[in-house]
């Protein structure tokens, strides 16, 4: 019988830490069979990543900019993220930390794997084998999301992957290697097909927190449409949705009747009870002070009043209704549930109330702890999203409007103060009429707007209905994801190039005073994040992330 200590062997070894020699010389023997679903079951809720990407990828992304040079508030990892550096700082939300706890998550699936087949695999064992198949595939695709170049079918036999551990590792120092981008898309592929027959909720007592039967249906969607199968990503998106989506969607305007503060609209947006929360993961991360308009933490870099105004929640919108007329007067005819805004000296910031703080305390004496958070890994709003992307890849743009508005309905208070249902002549007459007042002009660095150019990476975009449409599904997708990282996905496959803006001399009321800095071109290697020193010391081989050094490589050269 394989123990659960083959799962700190296992990762140890993807890391090939220098310790690891003496871990292994000196290992106690109180190791714990897995022969029992009871035991099955107790490793399987330890199995989930502790850490997780969004703060990396919202840092990254054009969501946020340098609000002062005289605003301090910010540390190294932060500034190496932003800058899009290699992330080399030590951090409870190090690079180190996140790449090994995406690999615990695999060691304890692989455990798991390996106990049920040596249990014989009985029935009741089964839904169990889809959890652990879908967090093995899931914590794959966060590192290939992480640390690989967007997927493009004709060139990701040419990409770097990452290692994929499909069994628990049981030699001392393992060699391993990376392999290419497009065997560990159909390892993620095999992994999560075989997942789906085997799902069923009666399992669970809290479903949310495991992957119950949407969960897994969410990250086929979200996997079909990183590898380009848009009739199969409808086909998993509407498992997940079913006949009513609006039922399941985020309700935002109960979200508005809950108290401003007491942590009670970050709480209720991780809530296990709301159908739109399909996979909830507790977390050790900042998140809470990071994203949280009221916090200085980290504001030095931030969604600035510049970007809310031009090109999110205060800009031109494809649903129409008041931009640009000042925040409490827009905010409120609006949203259903209005941003968190703050605007003073050391804070400049509008987010969405997602991240609650959950304060864990390690000694009360000195008040010492650590900051965790729950991430709302999967989401029925993002399915339906997802839904949406695969209708337009398909050219079937009504299903696709009707789609976009139903999120619209549950963000914006459609049918009041000039707000519209999104249709395919309202999608064409926004992106596609510069004589109407809806118009939005397309991006310059002189004039920002949320209509950036794209370059796609595996995929196509014909001018026209089909660009509107992607326009307005990124709108709506930039919105949603808000304080999540997701936008960073979105950067790296339609190929959306970034400006830095500086904010230090930015006039609110004039929209003058920012300057653009320095930028990240579409094909520029450091769109996939450098993977841990650690790693390469021992012999991984490192991403690529100088065009100049690489000019022939495929991702730089088209």
């Amino acid at each position: 019988m394989k123990r659960i200590t083959t799962i700190t062997v296992s990762f140890l070894a993807i890391l090939c830490m220098s310790s690891c020699n003496d871990f292994l010389d000196t290992l106690p023997d109180n190791r714990t069979e897995i022969d029992s679903v009871e035991k099955l079951q107790k490793l399987l809720v330890t199995g989930y990543s502790s850490r997780t990407f969004s703060r990396y990828f919202e840092y990254a992304s054009d969501n946020v900019e340098l609000f002062t040079e005289n605003n301090t508030n910010t540390n190294i990892l932060i500034d190496q993220n932003y800058n899009w550096e290699a992330i080399t700082e030590a951090d409870n939300e190090s690079n180190v930390n996140i790449w090994q706890n995406y690999y615990q998550m695999i060691a304890t699936a692989n455990a798991a794997l390996q106990a049920i087949e040596k249990m014989g695999t009985p029935a009741e064992t089964l839904p169990y084998k889809g959890e652990a198949l879908c967090c093995r595939a899931y914590a794959h695709l966060c590192l290939t999301m992480i640390y690989c170049l967007p997927y493009d079918p004709a060139k990701a036999s040419g990409y770097l992957g990452v290692t994929y551990m499909d069994k628990p590792e049981t030699t001392l120092n393992p060699k391993y290697t990376r392999g290419d981008l497009q065997t560990t898309y159909e390892k993620i592929r095999k992994d999560i097909e075989e997942a789906l027959p085997l799902m069923n909720d009666d399992a669970y007592e809290v479903p949310a927190y495991h992957f119950n039967r949407s969960a897994a249906y969410a990250l086929a969607t979200r996997f079909y449409i990183y590898s380009g199968q848009w009739e199969k990503a409808v086909e998993t998106a509407n498992a997940v949705l079913g006949s009513d989506p609006a039922e399941k969607l985020r309700d935002w305007k109960a979200t508005s009747t809950l108290e401003w503060g007491n942590n009670a609209r970050e709480m209720n947006y991780i809530n296990h009870t709301h159908k739109c929360n399909l996979l909830l993961i507790p977390i050790f991360s900042a998140n809470a002070s990071l994203f949280h308009p009221w916090n200085a933490s980290g504001k030095r870099y931030t969604h600035t009043a510049r970007i809310a105004k031009q090109e999110t929640i205060r800009a031109k919108r494809p649903m129409g209704g008041p931009y640009d007329t000042g925040k409490n007067d827009s905010y409120n005819k609006l949203y259903h549930c209005i941003p968190y805004i703050w605007e003073d000296l050391m804070t400049n910031s509008a987010y969405f109330p997602k991240w609650p703080r959950q304060w864990e305390v390690v000694n009360p004496v000195a008040g010492t702890g650590y900051n965790r958070t729950t991430a709302v890994a999967l989401s029925t709003n993002e399915v339906l999203l997802n839904r949406a992307e695969a209708y337009i890849h398909l050219k079937d743009y009504d299903k696709a409007a009707k789609d976009m508005d139903l999120w619209s309905c549950s963000v914006y208070k459609v049918g009041e103060n000039g707000i519209q249902h999104l249709t395919r002549s309202l999608i064409e007459e926004v992106y596609g009429n510069p004589e109407s007042d809806r118009y939005i002009e397309e991006y310059t660095r002189e004039l920002p707007t949320s209509r950036k150019p794209l370059h796609p990476q595996g995929f196509t975009v014909d001018q026209g209905t089909q660009e509107y449409f992607f326009q307005a599904l990124l709108y709506c997708r930039r919105i949603e994801t808000l304080g999540e990282g997701l936008r960073w996905i979105d950067i790296k496959r339609f190929g959306i190039t970034i400006d830095r803006f500086d904010d230090t001399n930015y006039v609110n009321e004039l929209n003058t005073g920012y300057k653009a800095t320095v930028t990240l071109p579409y094909n520029d290697l450091r769109r996939a994040f450098q993977i841990p020193a650690e790693s390469i010391k021992v012999g991984l081989e490192a991403n690529p992330r100088n065009n100049q050094e690489s000019p022939s490589h495929p991702f730089v050269n088209q």
